[in-house]
């Protein structure tokens, strides 16, 4: 799935961990965060992340991410 805007990396996000069977709790724990930070992003609220957070999520919910000009 392409991700462009926050809404769609919060998308992502919540569908894989869904997927996954983790709640928003021990996804933030599983990456150092509060489960309100997980609320927020997958909320839409993913211009607050940084590259570190987004490494840490794609690695806890098995995700690939490619960076590419447009």
């Amino acid at each position: 799935m392409l991700a462009v805007t926050p809404t769609d990396w919060g998308n992502i996000v919540r569908d894989r961990r869904i997927e996954l069977g983790f709640s928003q709790g021990a996804l933030g724990e599983k990456i150092g965060m509060s489960r309100q930070w997980i609320v927020r992003f997958e909320n839409g609220n993913a211009g607050v992340a940084t590259i570190e957070h987004i490494t840490r999520l794609a690695e806890a919910l098995d995700l690939d991410v490619e960076v590419s000009a447009s």
